[in-house]
Order: structure tokens, then sequence, then C-alpha cells
């Protein structure tokens, strides 16, 4: 004999199974993070939608009001692979002067710049667009696109 289903048990049920698999992050080219922290961020280098930059580039400069956390990073992807097929640079750092160019400075005064640079060889593939994500990998959210770039 069957038991019988309480109303809204298979919906809970559902609901329950779709939460946990939303939480799972334990795919090493899943995101994990979230973008920005309070206050405002901008993309520095390379400039949004600038072309041309070196294969061998230093990393990506993020302008801020208030500083990034030390858990915060640049996630790169590729326009040509699927979602989630970031490439992770360090977390942020100090910037070094004088910024390197093409870069766009923020349209907020004061910023405080810091840096996420490549451990290593820069990764990246020849005239490639490549989106740019800030990412808090602290947290288990999604990182917030800032812009892009193609490579030489």
């Amino acid at each position: 004999m069957r038991s019988p289903v309480r109303p809204g048990a298979a919906l809970f049920a559902l609901l329950a199974g779709t939460a946990v698999l939303a939480g799972c992050n334990g795919n090493s080219t899943s995101p994990g993070g979230c973008g920005a922290p309070s206050g405002k961020v901008s993309l520095v280098y390379p400039a949004p939608n600038s072309t041309g930059i070196p294969d061998n580039f230093p990393g990506v400069i993020f302008g801020s009001t208030n500083g990034l956390g030390g858990n915060y990073q640049a996630l790169l992807q590729p326009t040509t692979l699927a979602y989630g097929n970031f490439i992770a640079l360090g977390t942020v750092v100090t910037a070094p002067t004088p910024l390197p160019t093409p870069n766009q400075l923020p349209s907020f005064p004061n910023p405080i710049y810091q840096i996420s640079s490549f451990a290593g060889q820069t990764p990246l593939t020849t005239q490639t667009t490549y989106q740019i994500y800030l990412n808090d990998s602290g947290t288990d959210c999604q990182p917030t696109l800032q812009g892009s770039f193609t490579s030489q």
C-alpha cells in the first residue's frame, strides 16, 4: 500500500533539491564569489573595450572608492568558450604606478587602485576577446562583469 503524499510535499522536495544544487560550487571552473563591495568600483586597465592588449600584460587594475578586500580577484572569460571557463588571477594588491595604458580612469574622485595579477606566465590567446569579472573568492555567489578587451 502506498503512503499518502501530503499536499505541497513534492513541491517542497523539488525546491529543496534546487536550493542544494544552486549552492553547490564543487567545479573548479565555477565562478564563486561576488562582484562589487560597498562603494563604487571601476575597471581601469585594460580600458573597457580596448583592443591590441599584449598577451603578457601585467594584470587587471580596478579603481574603487573604499578599496577591495583581500578576497577580491579578476576572472577572465574567453568569449570563445562557454561561461565558467575562467582564468583566475591573484587577489588584489596595490597597483603599480604609473598605470599602464590604455586605461580609463574612474569618474569618481580619489580612487584606490588595485591590481589582480597573473601567477606566472600570462595564459592568453592572441586575437581573443576576454570578459573581465570581479570576484569575491571569500563568498559563494556570482562575479560581476566589469568590461572586456581583445588581445593583440
